[in-house]
Formats: C-alpha cells, structure tokens, sequence
C-alpha cells in the first residue's frame, strides 16, 4: 500500500505501540483487500464495542482505558453498535430470565468495561440500528466506517457515505480506512437492475424481497425499481435481509438514493449487465424457506431485530392490549426507543400482558447465557429473516425450530401458544 508519510510514522512507532499495532492491522487488511492506499474518514464510525476482528492486532480494555486516562479520543464521531463481547442487554435485564444477562453484578460490570470506550468518545447507542436514535448522519460522499447487516446498505444507499463492514477500534482511532469496495466510485455503480413484478405492503414483504434480491446477487450492485415507497421499517428489514441473504452492501432506488436521482444516474450511464425480476413467487419461496418448523406449538417469541422502531413498539403494545402471554415474548429495541416507550407507557402495555420489553442486544447474541431447563426453547417464531437465519447457529448444540412470520401472526402465537401463520 502506498502510505503518506505521517502513515509511515505511525507504523513505525512514533505515535506509540497501540497506533502502531492499529496501522499493522489497516494495512494488512487494506492489502488483503486490494486497497493502495488509506482514506481519511471524515463520516461516521460505528463499531461492536469491546469486539476484535484479529486477536494478533487487539487492543485490549485495559489499554482503551489507559488511553482514555491519558485524554486520547477517537478521531471521528463514533457510535456503539450492539455490545458483542459479550453481549448484554441493557435496558429490562433485571427479569429477563437469563443468566448471567439478569444477574446486576454481570450487568454492572458490562457498563463498567465499556466506560473507557466513551471516554474516548463513543457514544452508547448500543443498538443495531444505531443509525435511527444517533441524530447524526454523515453527509454524502463521505468515506465511513460502519458494521451490522443493515447498517451498511442504510450508509451506503440511504444516506450515501462510503463504507464497507469495516467499523472496528482501530479505524475510530486512527481516523482511517483501506480504501476499496464501495469506498471507490467506481465499484458503487448498479451493475444490474431489479424489477420488483409484485406490490410490496406489508414489512414482511420488504424482507422477503431484500432476501429473495440477496439471494439472487450476492455482491453486485443492484438498481430497485417498482418497490413502491417503502417506510422506515421496511428500509430497515429489507437492508438487513439484502445483506443476509445475500451481502448487497449498496444499492440504488432512483429518486431516494443520493447518487442516483435517475435510473441511468444509477448505473453511471452505462447499461445494465443483467436485469432480473422478483415475483411473488420468489417471496412465497423465501417464507417457506424461512418456516423450517414442523411443529405448531411456539415457546418463545422474539421480535426487534432488526432493533425496533418507536412506531413498531407502539403497534406491539396495541396488539398486546387486553391480552395475556402464554408463552415468553420478547421485543428488543434501542436503549433510546425503549426510553421513549417507557413515557409513551407502551412498555407497560406490554409488561402488563406478560411480554418483556428488552434494549441493547438482542436473543442471538446472548452467548454463554442460559435458561432454566424448563425455559429452554424448542420452537421460536420471529418477524425478522435475519433472526431466523442466525438463531439455529446461535443456539447449537441446542436445536431449535423456527416459524417466520408477520408481527401479528408472532403475537397471536405468544398469546396462544400456537402457530397460525400461513401466506396470504
């Protein structure tokens, strides 16, 4: 790679060991990558606190919390993605259920070990949708450094700063990032257009489409047309599927991405190499897909991943009004929304029918955490093609089934106790 020569200083040593350990690592991967050289982030960071991507390169809490001490700070706004090592919740722990996730001493030392992290100034959005509740954006054009299956279509496409899965300590620090992927011009240009042969209305539709696109594309860069107007929500479900199914990290709506107000705009004028169409059918195979449960008695229900929105917490409580649980429900959302639906008094609607309004991690992440024998569950239903993916590995040795569907169709089965979803 080719390095500027303050670049070449800091690998050197001349800013210290723990720059010198973050340069290694940007230019090993950068080179690993096919980058030639590093840009200068003057977007946004977003990084799993606490996590490490290459052990050889860490930096460790005790050496975060030592530079804190010693007043270094991040380079660029940075913001907490979901605490991952480990991952806890924040908000709603205490009666979880969950061990050591409910236990206050787990949980006290979890905040205690990301102190130092905003210290150096990263703020504790601690949310996969960090994005919603950060009330800052970088601008357009901007070179980022974000993570998280949704995040990165909503940085790239939503937003139109420049980022790959790239958030991590190190960039944070350095204010630095290999520039490759969608950090080039070039490589952001749709490649193939996607016709969308079906009306999209409810948010399962967005998932089912970002998955059945994602499936189809893998890493090319797609052009969406005939998708209608989708809400936030939907754009939340729909990256995040698009980025699971498949790992579509950029693409184009004409008139709402920043770089393609036409369609031709979004292909840089060149002409498409493929085009594709998604039918109803392609979303009717995806959710049976995604119904990989042969049983119809449910034992755990989760939803928010991705973390919910206000407006989908809300619906929740709407739903939930008057009824009872009969089987354990959780709703994750952001530490911020659950503060707002604790004075919208939605999280007591939902406490009062016996479901858990939870913030910070979500069930997937809760690794090393345990339930009661009788607690343990068989059959989880979910909204999110993202959790459904995900939870069976999460859980291994343990073996679960999963039933996918829309919110109603997981409520009802939290009530019930039984699965009723079916494709209409």
């Amino acid at each position: 790679m080719r390095l500027t020569d303050e670049e070449k200083r800091i690998l050197n040593g001349e800013r210290g060991e723990i720059a010198q350990r973050c340069m290694k690592f940007l230019v090993e991967y950068g080179e690993a990558a096919g980058a030639e050289y590093l840009v200068d982030i003057d977007g946004t960071v977003d990084m799993h606190p606490g996590a490490n991507w290459v052990p050889a390169y860490s930096v460790s809490r005790e050496e975060v919390a030592a530079l804190a001490a010693r007043g270094e700070r991040f380079k660029v706004p940075t913001f907490s993605d979901k605490a991952t090592a480990p991952g806890f919740i924040v908000d709603g722990w205490e009666t979880c259920g969950v061990h050591p996730s409910c236990e206050p001493a787990f949980h006290q030392k979890c905040l205690d070990d990301l102190k130092p992290y905003i210290e150096m100034g990263m703020i504790p959005t601690f949310s996969c949708t960090h994005y919603l509740v950060s009330s800052f954006w970088p601008a357009p054009g901007t070179h980022s450094a974000w993570v998280e299956s949704s995040a990165i279509p909503w940085v790239n496409a939503v937003l139109g700063s420049r980022s790959n899965f790239d958030g991590c300590f190190q960039t944070a620090y350095l204010g630095k990032v290999p520039a490759y992927d969608m950090h080039l011009t070039e490589n952001r240009a749709a490649t193939v257009l996607v016709r969308c042969e079906t009306e999209l209305k409810r948010d399962m539709d967005y998932d089912l489409f970002g998955w059945a696109v994602g499936e189809r594309l893998g890493l090319k860069v797609p052009a969406l047309v005939g998708i209608g107007r989708p809400t936030t929500a939907q754009l939340v479900k729909m990256n995040s599927s698009l980025n699971t199914g498949g790992q579509v990290r950029m693409y184009h709506i004409p008139g709402i991405t920043p770089e393609a107000p036409t369609l031709e705009a979004a292909f840089q004028g060149k002409k498409p190499r493929e085009v594709i169409s998604i039918t109803r059918d392609d979303l009717r195979r995806v959710y049976d897909m995604m119904n990989y449960g042969s049983r119809d008695d449910v034992d755990f229900v989760h939803l928010g991943c991705p973390h919910y929105t206000i407006q989908e917490v809300r619906k929740v409580a709407e739903l939930l009004d008057g009824k009872k649980c009969s089987v354990r429900l959780w709703v994750m959302t952001s530490p911020q929304v659950y503060s707002l639906a604790e004075a919208a008094g939605y999280r007591k609607k939902i406490e009062a029918a016996g479901g858990m309004l939870l913030s910070g991690a979500c069930a997937g992440l809760l690794k090393g955490n345990t339930m009661p024998p009788a607690n343990k569950p068989s059959v989880i239903a979910t909204d999110s093609a993202k959790q459904d993916y995900y939870i069976t590995g999460h859980c291994y040795p343990e073996k679960v089934q999963v039933r996918y569907g829309t919110m109603e169709d997981c409520i009802e089965a939290a009530v019930t106790g039984r699965w009723k979803g079916e494709w209409r």
